[in-house]
């Protein structure tokens, strides 16, 4: 077991309820007209479309421009708003609105006027009483430059898909109904790529909280609501919120229950909450190999068991965000000959990680060493695993062949990530404000964060607390812990820092480099690791 100080024991956690989204339509599917998503607003410079015409397997989405006068009123604004009425005071005052999109290269705004914004209204939305809203632009430029990887591939830009999100209590109990806003005015964009991108729409519970008014609301690991001596220890830093009957934790943790898995980083912390489901995308194979014909949402992507001092999860692998058009025909990247295809991985891990007698860390920009396998190395909290930063010729480096969302299939169909995987949902806002959270876990059992060290510092250019050739460092409230550094080898882990015993549907074991995957005609042009 781990020895926590007294401070970190009065640590409590905050989770978002897994069961409960209260935006039905939060993946913005259409009404019959096609005009707008069903039960959404949307005004001004902005249109309704499906993205999968740009390249990219990402349903239905919002465009806001910043340089394109839709309406003819000469002003570069628009909206997108919903309504989510049915509120009670009784099932807590504590909300996260969250959204996906993605800020184009040429997107811009004036006096930071791209806005997230909820007003609170009463007696079944008759009655206006109170708004609250957020700046989300300035973390995009903080993003632009520090997530910048000029490895990426040249036919796309640097924009990515991230999640921008406002936590917030409402100011009165009487509060019953919300307006969820984003709002992009004052543009000031240039070229043709110049819009913002939304593709979900998100209002959930947060348990816990304070009485903190909604106009200055706390940080969210300020607020309190599961004490760690209350929790269930499963082995080393997880454990599980016990069932209120029976006093013992799930048997397994789905997405209906995946607020119950919690590790404990520098704070208790549900890394699985919202990242247990997947998208069967129109254009992949399922599990049969059978083309698929329509988007379906997989429920049980993710599935995680404890047993044994282990933690086994099991995956389909089908990522929870957009992803590129694969096969690539139209050599949108590289000319990917691959599908994405639905995985049936089994992937065991150490609750307790142990440091490697001797850890092995790759050299010199190459793997000639075999520090780490060809392969999945780790998976990100979303299901979907790591690979090493190379390719199928062992040291050309992959990072130019991958799509936005920082993936890419392998030649058995398995989409995979060599970098730092972008549009992973986090267990809160990585927006560069302080130490980056839990993204994902290395087969060793260590855990794999974000890219930052602490507020406007970049993990890989610490100089108080450096990383080694493993992109590992120890600090006293994670213990050792794996740092993704953008734009700089080796992107995820330079080598198992622990003992890695997984076993999976290839098998690699640490420090022992697997074959190359199997060749199959005809020859292979990209995304080969």
């Amino acid at each position: 077991m781990i020895a926590f100080s007294a401070a970190l024991l009065c640590t409590s956690l905050q989770t978002v309820s897994a069961q409960t989204q209260l935006i039905p339509n939060w993946n913005l599917q259409p009404t019959n007209d096609q005009q707008a998503p069903a039960g959404f607003t949307i005004n001004g410079d902005c249109w309704y479309r499906q993205l999968d015409d740009f390249g990219e397997r990402s349903g239905w989405a919002v465009r806001l421009f910043s340089n394109a006068d839709i309406d003819q009123n000469g002003r570069f604004s628009g909206s997108v708003s919903t309504t989510v009425a049915g509120l009670s005071p009784t099932d807590g005052r504590w909300f996260r609105f969250r959204i996906q999109a993605m800020a184009e290269d040429g997107f811009a705004v004036k006096q930071d006027d791209l806005i997230l914004q909820v007003e609170f209204f009463r007696d079944g939305g008759s009655n206006a009483l109170d708004s609250i809203s957020s700046r989300i632009y300035p973390q995009i430029i903080q993003e632009r430059q520090d997530l910048l990887d000029n490895g990426t591939n040249q036919s796309l830009s640097n924009a990515t898909w991230r999640s921008y999100e406002l936590d917030f209590r409402t100011p009165f109990p009487e509060i019953d109904t919300l307006k969820l806003t984003v709002r992009v005015a004052q543009g000031a964009g240039s070229g043709d790529n110049s819009e913002f991108m939304i593709n979900e729409f998100s209002l959930t519970p947060i348990s816990g909280g304070t009485s903190q008014p909604a106009t200055t609301p706390t940080p969210q690991e300020q607020r309190p609501d599961l004490a760690i001596d209350s929790l269930i220890s499963l082995g080393g830093r997880w454990y599980a919120v016990p069932d209120a009957d029976t006093g013992m934790p799930p048997r397994e943790f789905h997405w209906e229950n995946a607020d119950r898995l919690i590790y404990l980083a520098d704070r208790p912390v549900a890394p699985f909450a919202g990242n247990m489901t997947g998208w069967l995308r129109k254009g992949f194979l399922d599990r049969n190999g059978q083309l698929v014909e329509r988007d379906q949402l997989v429920e049980d992507n993710l599935v995680i068991r404890v047993a044994d001092q282990q933690l086994l999860v099991q995956s389909k692998n089908l990522p929870n965000h957009p992803v590129a058009v694969f096969p690539d025909r139209w050599r949108t990247l590289d000319g990917n000959p691959n599908y994405i295809r639905e995985q049936q991985n089994t992937w065991q891990i150490p609750l307790q990680p142990k440091q490697a007698a001797q850890p092995l860390a790759m050299q010199g920009g190459t793997n000639n060493n075999g520090a780490l396998p060809m392969g999945p190395i780790g998976f990100a909290v979303n299901g979907v695993v790591f690979f090493n930063p190379f390719d199928h010729l062992l040291n050309e480096d992959a990072i130019w062949r991958l799509d936005r969302c920082c993936g890419h299939p392998s030649p058995n169909s398995m989409y995979h990530y060599h970098k730092y995987p972008v549009c992973v949902k986090s267990p809160w806002s990585d927006d560069g404000e302080s130490h980056s959270p839990v993204i994902g876990f290395a087969f060793d059992g260590f855990p794999v964060y974000g890219p930052y060290e602490t507020r406007g510092e970049l993990a890989k250019d610490s100089r108080t607390n450096p990383l080694n050739d493993f992109n590992v460092h120890f600090d006293e409230q994670r213990g050792w812990h794996y740092h993704v550094t953008p734009g700089q080898f080796p992107h995820i882990i330079g080598g198992y820092w622990g003992e890695a015993e997984h076993r999976g549907p290839r098998g690699p074991r640490r420090n022992r480099p697997g074959p190359p995957p199997g060749r199959r005609p005809p020859p292979r042009q990209s995304g080969q690791n």
